[in-house]
């Protein structure tokens, strides 16, 4: 439990520095952030408050993906994400804004990949998941797709959202949604030998 429990806080905060990191870039926010963002400026309400909201929606769409009852306890999740991302963009991040296309890259390209990280970690936990994460993983069990194909499908769905809510779509949003599924792939495995790892060593002691 606590391997789990380590797994789960890292993972969640490196995943919302990646979120902060993307959105200060100015290329554009990821699908869901973006949608957020748009939401966000439409209704006069925090970005962390919009993604509280809409993890809230997705928790009874992923139960009819599913065919569960909804796992509220993911709520507490994206509580939690949501006042983290609202901690990096409005506390740590707030007087952070690169300047030129090099540091905007750099700062998306670096959020790409803490972002990535951020899930591949906190999934090992086996906690309840984000909700816009736990579509990937329902389209992945429902339909028997890879993580990757899956989180392209999630991330394009949530793009189709931003545009309507006229959200922080830009480049960046688009590499965001080719690249993610694969940092995610790729390091899943890797990060789920790491806490085997781990466990098999306090198992032995």
């Amino acid at each position: 439990m606590k391997e789990r429990t380590l797994f789960f806080i890292t993972g969640l905060l490196a995943l919302t520095l990646g979120v902060a990191l993307i959105i200060k870039s100015g290329l554009g926010a990821s699908s869901w952030d973006a949608l957020a963002v748009g939401e966000s400026n439409l209704f006069g309400l925090t970005v962390g408050t919009c993604i509280f909201i809409n993890g809230i929606v997705l928790i009874f769409i992923n139960s009819f993906l599913m065919k569960k009852k909804p796992e509220l306890l993911a709520a507490g999740s994206i509580l939690l994400i949501g006042a983290l991302i609202d901690f990096w963009l409005l506390v740590v991040l707030k007087h952070y804004s690169p300047a030129g296309l090099f540091f905007q890259a750099s700062a998306l390209i670096a959020g790409i990949l803490t972002m990535g990280i951020g899930v591949a970690v906190y999934l090992q936990a086996k906690f309840p998941a984000s909700p816009m994460d736990t579509l990937m993983v329902a389209i992945h069990t429902r339909f028997g797709l890879n993580l990757r194909n899956s989180r392209i499908i999630s991330e394009t769905f949530a793009l189709l959202l931003a545009f309507a809510f006229q959200g922080a779509i830009g480049i960046g949003t688009f590499a965001v949604t080719l690249t993610l599924g694969f940092v995610v792939q790729y390091f899943h495995p890797k990060f789920e030998g790491l806490l085997l790892r781990m466990s098999s060593r306090l198992s032995y002691k």
